[in-house]
């Protein structure tokens, strides 16, 4: 086994009956980097030493069921609603293990409503969620294979072995010469290390190595671009594993269950909706943003609803940029950030610069206000376009670069980029942002600072799974737990399992919501 990636024992909260696995939980003692707490995923154990079953054998939405427990005629507004989801294979059996994950919520196209549920794994093929009736009227509630436990154990195979479910490779260029080798967070091999590049502190300490080109002009030092083969996996898989790898690629309405149900919620004339505590969202304090609070908000007539805050922020150009008059945005981070950062510039109407990738600030000069966008350090998958070594930069530089002085909102942002490597690799990257952010917080007292937290979404691509998410939540609240009472948790989780997103790259709309509902959280706190 690579002793990059050793198991890493986790609170054994188990998802699967099975003995082997059983018997050799409690065995591993080495120190991990999984979060001690959760129980929305597989533990370390699970998927490092659970198998891949043939197709037939996983779950199958067509044969699944969803039905409603301690069902109601009507239920009042504001009510739980619980529901049970069990699942069956190809073939009509039970599942007897857990470990898929599912996202269930309910929904009335009528009035663009929705919301998100909690949902808990039983260990037995069968699942309840919880929904909370946040409108009046009628409503359907609708269940999504999210990730089978196949599929995550795949990938941790992968990572395991390989060290990233994608390749990113580095461009060498001199004296008109080029060439491009593959890249990792580790060391393919320990025993060859003069085979390797070590970029680790032109990637700014992160751990970052490139093989060495077979051309002896190109030396570690021409390194000068980055790209990426996105999708395009070298390494050798069986034809069940592939075929597990190639479930995103799939009709996405092969996943939806084809059991739902529909009830109906009293309580006033359609239409009328939950009202969220009179506490201003402005007012909030910092801490209660970190609470897990589910659902903490829902959609109706395709507007957010928070329900952990009033929102008092108009939804207007000039309570924007009354907002940001005076500062600079910092939406570092990836593509995603990006998006916020394009949103903002339709919103604000003032022009865009971007340029993908590539490093950002737009400034208007009217109205005294700048955003900036930057890729966050490698891992970081550019696609096919070459990019200059210098377009990522780790957050945790701009953070320290700050002046005592600032009055800017900086918003962190990890995650995309991170669901093709292993839990450590982003912890790591997470850990080393704290010290900065506790030093600004120190020096700064007028600097506002905020974590954006992982988004759900549909798997859009071959490997590309948002059940990661979860983990990664835990693994932000574990390291900034410190400071929470100083800095905003934006959670757009249950935002984005309320209007599912094929993409991983929600759509405009959606972006929309989730930057009026940042900018609700971070213009004029007090």
């Amino acid at each position: 086994m690579d002793t990059n990636y050793a198991p890493l024992l986790a609170d054994p909260f188990l998802y699967v009956n099975d003995s082997e696995i059983s018997a050799r939980i409690g065995k591993v003692k080495t120190r991990g980097y999984f979060p001690t707490r959760g129980t929305t995923y597989l533990t370390e154990e699970v998927i490092s030493y659970g198998h891949v079953s043939v197709i037939s054998l996983c779950a199958n939405a067509k044969k699944s069921r969803v039905s409603l427990n301690h069902a109601h005629k009507v239920y009042s507004l504001g009510e739980q609603i619980q529901v049970q989801v069990d699942l069956y294979d190809l073939y009509g059996n039970r599942k007897l293990t857990g470990g898929d994950v599912l996202r269930v919520w309910m929904e009335n196209p009528e009035t663009a409503a929705s919301v998100s549920s909690r949902v808990s794994d039983h260990n037995n093929g069968s699942y309840t969620a919880l929904l909370r009736a946040a409108w009046s009227g009628s409503a359907t509630i609708k269940a999504f294979i999210a990730s089978r436990k196949e599929e995550v154990v795949l990938s941790y195979m992968i990572y395991q072995q390989h060290g990233s479910l994608w390749t990113v490779l580095a461009e060498f260029r001199a004296n008109n010469l080029t060439d491009a080798t593959a890249c990792s967070v580790r060391q393919g091999n320990s025993f060859k290390t003069n085979e390797w590049c070590n970029f680790t502190n032109e990637n700014n300490g992160y751990s970052w190595y490139c093989k060495k080109s077979k051309i002896k002009q190109l030396t570690c030092d021409t390194w000068s671009h980055s790209f990426s083969a996105n999708d395009n996996m070298s390494f050798h898989l069986n034809n069940t594993e592939r075929s597990i790898l190639d479930w995103p690629l799939a009709a996405l309405k092969q996943d939806v269950l084809q059991s739902s149900v529909r009830v109906s919620v009293g309580g006033g004339p359609k239409g009328v909706k939950l009202s969220a505590p009179s506490t201003s969202c402005s007012a909030l304090p910092a801490e209660m943003t970190w609470r897990r609070t589910s659902p903490n908000g829902y959609f109706h007539q395709n507007k957010w609803h928070s329900l952990l805050c009033t929102d008092t922020l108009p939804r207007t150009i000039d309570a924007y940029r009354q907002c940001l008059k005076g500062r600079r945005l910092w939406l570092h981070g990836d593509s995603t950030s990006r998006q916020f950062k394009e949103v903002l510039h339709s919103i604000l109407r003032f022009p865009s610069h971007s340029d993908r990738h590539v490093p950002v600030t737009d400034t208007d000069l009217i109205h005294k206000f700048s955003i900036s966008y930057h890729a966050h350090e490698l891992p970081f998958y550019h696609g096919p376009r070459h990019f200059k070594k210098s377009v990522n930069q780790a957050q945790y530089i701009m953070v320290d670069r700050l002046p005592n002085t600032t009055k800017d909102i900086v918003v962190l942002n990890m995650y995309a980029h991170f669901v093709f490597v292993h839990p450590d690799v982003f912890r790591r990257h997470v850990q080393r942002l704290v010290p900065s952010v506790r030093n600004l917080l120190a020096r700064a007292p007028n600097v506002t600072i905020a974590v954006r937290g992982p988004h759900a979404f549909f798997t859009p691509m071959r490997g590309v799974l948002s059940y990661w998410g979860n983990l990664y939540t835990d693994i932000w609240h574990e390291e900034f737990a410190s400071l929470q009472d100083k800095i905003v948790y934006l959670d757009f989780w249950d935002l984005t399992m309320a209007k599912p997103s094929q993409n991983i790259h929600p759509n405009t709309a959606i972006v929309k919501e989730m930057v009026h509902n940042m900018m609700s959280l971070l213009c004029f706190r007090k």
